[in-house]
């Protein structure tokens, strides 16, 4: 390999530290996520807090280690400060402070899944196999972290019924599918929107309770059935559902049953019906040699950091949209619509093609 054209200055480190340091600052979040400073912040309100004055709000007893910390989080863009007190940024007050209708309080520290997964994430990748510990890490973890998504799946949920209902996909009496249904989010906003509409939920027998609290709190209990279960085992009837949701569930599947489970979810469609999938697809496979391709992965980092995420405590490793325009159309199917309800959230519409008419006359 050539080095850098004669010269051009030296590359420097900062991409190095850049990563390095993610660990720190994920720290910091996480830390100031369990004091509470956000909601302290939130508290005051404007001009926000000096550090005495956050430290005493958090219960800490070292007001220097706060302002440290608070000044970590000014350099990220998640408080703003003017050298005497800090305050919130419309970022932080809209999804870390923990009443926001839309807070990531919950989600931000359990994200990243098990630490074990990370710790071993080179066995992970040399043998193709999860180790045992973290799989039963993030099964104790898990009820915790889907009910953490529930505020931001609600709200994508919200989202995808208007759109639904602008492509007359939407019925007066709905009747829905949620294959892992996690928190409950998507069964209660979407029958919440539509009175007459009734659900089922799957999901595994450790995760049902919690979409069972989120819809006896919605009052939704007569209209939800919840079965627990592998929702590629679990029977349902064959073409009578209106809309099938598969949200945030494939890419934590390996390719062969993320596909079995995109096509059960069309088997499971009445005619006019549409697959919704949720997910953080990672970009396609290049077809060529092409040299804007760090462009396209750095400005997927994203969805590429979820994917590893996927493949440090999972068997999945991420799906792409070249996955899914596949697996659609093995089921007679395409990939009709891309929404995004809420920033960052992708769903995507799949609906079985019509048939032709001479396939009808036959």
């Amino acid at each position: 390999m050539s080095g850098p054209p004669t010269g051009a200055p030296p590359a420097g480190p900062g991409p190095v530290w850049d990563v390095v340091n993610g660990l720190a600052a994920f720290g910091a979040l996480s830390a100031a996520l369990e004091l509470g400073l956000f909601d302290a912040l939130a508290a005051a309100g404007q001009p926000g807090l000096a550090p005495e004055e956050l430290a005493a709000a958090v219960s800490a007893s070292d007001a220097g280690a706060v302002e440290l910390l608070a000044e970590v989080l000014v350099s990220l863009g998640l408080l703003t400060g003017d050298g005497r007190a800090v305050a919130l940024t419309p970022v932080a007050e809209h999804f870390l402070v923990s009443d926001s209708p839309a807070s990531m309080a919950a989600l931000g520290r359990l994200s990243p899944g098990p630490w074990s997964g990370w710790q071993q994430l080179a066995a992970t990748v040399r043998t193709g196999a999860v180790p045992a510990g973290t799989r039963a890490e993030l099964a104790a973890g898990y009820p915790d972290l889907v009910r953490a998504t529930a505020p931001t799946q609600r709200a994508v949920a919200a989202g995808v019924a208007a759109a639904l209902a602008g492509r007359e996909l939407w019925p007066a009496a709905p009747r829905v599918v949620d294959l892992g249904c996690g928190s409950g989010a998507w069964l209660a906003a979407l029958l919440a929107d539509r009175p007459g509409a009734t659900a089922v939920g799957v999901d595994l027998p450790g995760v049902l309770p919690v979409a069972r609290d989120t819809v006896a709190e919605a009052g939704l209990d007569p209209r939800v059935s919840l079965l627990a279960g592998d929702y590629l085992e679990v029977d349902l009837p064959a073409g009578a559902a209106d809309v099938v949701v598969l949200a945030h569930v494939l890419r934590a599947e390996p390719a062969e049953r993320a596909r079995r489970l995109l096509l059960r979810a069309l088997d499971l469609l009445a005619p006019g019906g549409v697959v919704v999938v949720a997910d953080y697809p990672r970009p396609d496979p290049a077809a060529a040699p092409d040299p804007d391709r760090s462009a396209v992965l750095a400005g997927a980092r994203h969805e590429l950091l979820l994917s590893l995420t996927m493949a440090a405590a999972t068997d999945g490793s991420g799906v792409t949209v070249a996955d899914l325009r596949a697996w659609a159309g093995d089921g007679g199917a395409r990939l009709t619509d891309v929404l995004q309800p809420v920033p960052r959230q992708s769903v995507f519409l799949i609906r079985p093609v019509p048939p032709t008419a001479t396939e009808t006359q036959r």
